[in-house]
Formats: C-alpha cells, sequence, structure tokens
C-alpha cells in the first residue's frame, strides 16, 4: 500500500462528477463509505468474527485509521470470508436487491438513467490503460478489482467470460448481485461517443439473464492526457440521489485503478 500511497502524490487526476472535484473531496467520500462498510463487517463478524480473521486488531482502531489503511484492511476482510463467506455475510441483503432491482426494471418500462464521471490524467496513455483494466477481469486479479471501492465486495472473473460484482451501487442502503457481459450491448442506452476511440461496454443481467443495466467507459488521448468517459446505466426508478452517489463511487474506483495502472499505463 505504502507504494501506491507514494504512486498517488505523484499522480494527477482531475474528476468531474457533475462539476468539477477534488482528489481529497474523492478521498473524502471514500473515506465515509469505508467507515460504513468497515461498521457492516464488524456487526456481521462479531468481535470473534473480526479477532480471526485480523489477529490484533480491533474496529475500534480500524475506525480511527488513515483511509490507506481501513482500505488494505477491508480487501483483507473480505478476502478472508471468500466468496462463500460474503454470500453468507449479506444473503438477506442480495435477496432484497434483487426483489428490488426487478421491480425497478419493470416499472422502468425500458427507460433509462446514467450516471456520469469523467476522469482526466496527464502523462497516461488510453489504450495502455484500457489494456491494464480489460486484463483485471481476464487474469482475475480479485485484489485490485475489490480494493478499488470500500463498497466492492466481490468481483471476479468468471470461466465463461462474464464478471461477477457484488458492490454497494452508489448510495444504495443494500449490497447487489449482478453479473456484467462483455460481449453484449444491444440493450445499452449509452450513447457511444465517436471521439472515444477505445471503448469497454457491457450489460449486466441477474442470473435468470434480466437485464438490469449495463456499463459504457470510453478513453481517448489528447494532448498528452488520457480523457474517460465513464457510464453506468440504471432503470429509471433508480432515484436521482443514487445516481449522483455513484459517480462519486465511479470516481474513486478508477481513481484508484489509475494509480495501480501507473506503472503499465502511464508514459511520462
Amino acid at each position: 500500500m505504502r507504494e501506491d500511497v507514494d504512486m498517488a502524490e505523484v499522480i494527477e487526476i482531475r474528476a468531474t462528477v457533475g462539476e468539477q472535484v477534488t482528489r481529497d473531496q474523492v478521498r473524502e467520500w471514500e473515506s465515509r463509505r469505508a467507515t460504513v462498510v468497515l461498521r457492516k463487517l464488524a456487526s456481521h463478524l462479531g468481535s470473534r468474527g473480526l479477532a480471526e480473521l485480523m489477529p490484533g486488531r480491533s474496529v475500534e482502531a480500524l475506525l480511527a485509521a488513515p483511509l490507506d489503511v481501513q482500505q488494505t484492511a477491508l480487501t483483507e476482510l473480505k478476502t478472508g470470508l471468500g466468496h462463500a463467506g460474503i454470500y453468507a455475510m449479506l444473503k438477506r441483503e442480495l435477496d432484497v436487491s434483487d426483489r428490488m432491482a426487478r421491480a425497478g426494471v419493470a416499472l422502468s418500462r425500458g427507460r433509462t438513467k446514467h450516471s456520469v464521471t469523467r476522469l482526466e490524467v496527464p502523462g497516461y496513455s488510453a489504450e495502455r490503460f484500457a489494456t491494464w483494466f480489460n486484463n483485471l477481469v481476464t487474469v482475475n486479479n480479485e485484489p485490485d478489482m475489490v480494493a478499488a471501492c470500500p463498497d466492492h465486495y466481490l468481483l471476479r472473473g468468471l470461466p465463461d467470460g462474464r464478471q461477477e460484482v457484488v458492490e454497494t451501487t452508489g448510495g444504495s442502503p443494500m449490497p447487489s448481485r449482478f453479473l456484467v457481459d462483455y460481449t453484449r450491448t444491444e440493450a445499452l442506452t449509452i450513447p457511444v461517443d465517436p471521439r472515444y476511440p477505445i471503448q469497454i461496454a457491457g450489460q449486466a443481467f441477474l442470473d435468470d439473464g434480466l437485464t438490469i443495466g449495463g456499463v459504457r467507459h470510453q478513453f481517448l488521448d489528447r494532448d498528452g492526457t488520457l480523457h474517460t468517459l465513464l457510464t453506468v446505466q440504471f432503470p429509471a426508478t433508480l432515484p436521482g440521489r443514487l445516481i449522483r452517489q455513484h459517480q462519486w463511487h465511479l470516481a474513486a474506483e478508477f481513481s484508484n485503478w489509475l494509480i495501480v495502472a501507473a506503472p503499465a499505463a502511464a508514459t511520462a
């Protein structure tokens, strides 16, 4: 983590979530979410469970720790729980969010909303970063996928090429689970911006194949700077507050991925 922190100090990331915001503001959002998730994990695990996964650490100490320490602890806890542990811990919440997603799709009747975040990073290559990002799923680098945002519980590539995601979307009160198929885009309403030559897009499904949304992340190089147009599609019934909160989610996760990707993606 220390190496990532050092790298973060020299990388300039300009974020726009409706308005331009600073890196400190993005980290403040991330810190608030880290506190929420740490409390949730501590509540589910109890003192014995926490001690089993992280001996010698208390939730009080973690809540008072800097964000980078909390990020590491959260990744260790989620990795220690494993996939089955995550499923078991979140079973009730995932069941409720599944029903809510189905209701949202039905009530939306094909209408959608989009959560949009823009990032600019001088000295980065769009092609190199997109290759690195695609490789996260290809090589199934779960720690880097989970560590990018406190609201990530499980992200992994499946044998059929799809990506499984368990995360809290934006400001939702509970996490959800879905699959992303990057070979399917026919249900996306997110427009292709012809100025962005590199596209990473896919539809999000529930297990029975119901489309609940999708993503279209677009990248270009301009004057030595990587420009990203990050967009997530939701059913139109999703409250505007959650759409706005997911802009911060996108800013946090992609900023952290950009920092980790520096050795492969930076041109300077």
